[in-house]
């Protein structure tokens, strides 16, 4: 009892003073904890975790690794407008010297071979997204964490057997649901221990459906977009020519990782009108884009006026894409599109091949919809002056 009370009395000051989190442990098992609950003090974030256990290979001959810390239900509150701010995911090498790993390589790759991570059900709840009234709620079930590393390199390997997301408007009368969406993922992240970078990145995706409802297009959730968006910082040792042109896309394409996989199979989005009890229903039997850049070779010199460009290869396959109506007419029906880019040191080639899409414009299913960006459009610069029809 003395070592329970002391183990608990250390980790709650640690994390205070640390991490500024308030921890709570309800009670001690074998091997096991429950009700644990973690509250970020700056932001006004809780965290709350029904039960943790560590099992074995030996209990469960399903886990990968011999050690498995396996989690119940795990559930997250957070609040938008009480986060202060955002920083960039994947920001390059900044003048902040980088402390050094708590694990050395050789013991980070003894902790991937032994060591796997279970969550059995996550929600996650998001108030405030788009209005003071919004709440995002997030489900998902059944995820593990992977983790491998050679001491160079550490692979994060992370599967989700479901995920369901909706985004809620609470109204006079009664809750609104803006979007819908539910979906099987599997993503598999490699960074690089040394330059602290993200390498690559692979997305599968099975069984997407979406649905975005009309009041999606009302709130002011598409309206905040932009000012969510990252401003670039700028760095005092580089000075910029804004004169000279730069080719489109070609800096967002050099922030990516080298390497770049996304499979979707099954995709179907759903446009809901309920006012006009109207929809437009979108389905992709396959989506498939490939993105490799290689820094290492030479680039290709002198590409735009101030600019160069590394060598890379991008790739994008749709196959079976069909646009439906409400009354079931073919609007957009698409057999496949492959359309490829490659650059080498002397050149740049692009092919697109496309086969039998046909597209059948009907006025009387699209009417509605032009009406509603239209007053959309009106709405988002009604005071801002208009200086051309």
């Amino acid at each position: 009892f003395f070592g329970r009370w002391l183990v608990v009395r250390l980790a709650t000051k640690w994390c205070q003073q640390k991490l500024q989190v308030e921890l709570k442990i309800g009670s001690f098992g074998f091997f096991e904890i429950h009700n644990v609950s973690l509250k970020f003090l700056q932001h006004q974030q809780t965290v709350e975790i029904d039960s943790l256990r560590i099992s074995s290979k030996l209990l469960s001959h399903d886990l990968p690794h011999y050690v498995a810390l396996c989690f119940g239900e795990v559930r997250i509150r957070t609040d938008l407008q009480r986060v202060s701010g955002l920083s960039a995911p994947f920001s390059r090498s900044t003048g902040v010297d980088q402390k050094e790993l708590p694990l050395s390589p050789s013991l980070l790759k003894i902790f991937c071979q032994l060591f796997s991570i279970h969550v059995e059900t996550i929600n996650i709840m998001v108030l405030k997204v788009a209005t003071s009234e919004s709440l995002w709620h997030i489900q998902i079930s059944g995820s593990s964490l992977l983790l491998d590393s050679d001491g160079k390199r550490l692979d994060c390997k992370m599967s989700l057997s479901k995920i369901n997301s909706k985004v809620l408007k609470s109204g006079q009368l009664e809750d609104t649901c803006l979007a819908e969406l539910s979906l099987t993922l599997n993503l598999c992240l490699e960074l690089g221990i040394s330059s602290r970078q993200l390498k690559a990145i692979t997305v599968g995706v099975w069984t997407h459906h979406a649905e975005l409802h009309e009041g999606l297009f009302h709130s002011q959730l598409l309206c905040q977009g932009p000012s969510l968006a990252l401003k670039p910082v700028p760095c005092p040792g580089v000075t910029e020519n804004l004169a000279e042109p730069t080719l489109p896309g070609l800096h967002l394409l050099q922030q990516l990782p080298e390497q770049v996989k996304v499979k979707m199979e099954g995709i179907n989005v759903v446009l809901s009108m309920n006012s006009q009890k109207r929809h437009l229903n979108w389905t992709l039997k396959l989506l498939h884009f490939l993105y490799h850049r290689d820094e290492d070779q030479l680039p290709l010199r002198s590409f735009t006026a101030n600019s160069d460009m590394a060598q890379m290869s991008i790739e994008l396959l749709l196959e079976d894409g069909l646009l439906l109506s409400q009354s079931r007419q073919r609007i957009v029906c698409l057999s496949s599109l492959k359309a490829s880019v490659q650059v080498t040191t002397i050149d740049l080639s692009a092919s697109v091949v496309l086969n039998t899409c046909i597209i059948h414009y009907r006025h009387q299913e699209f009417s509605h919809w032009l009406n509603m960006l239209e007053l959309e459009t009106q709405g988002s610069s009604s005071s801002v002056p208009k200086q051309k029809k």
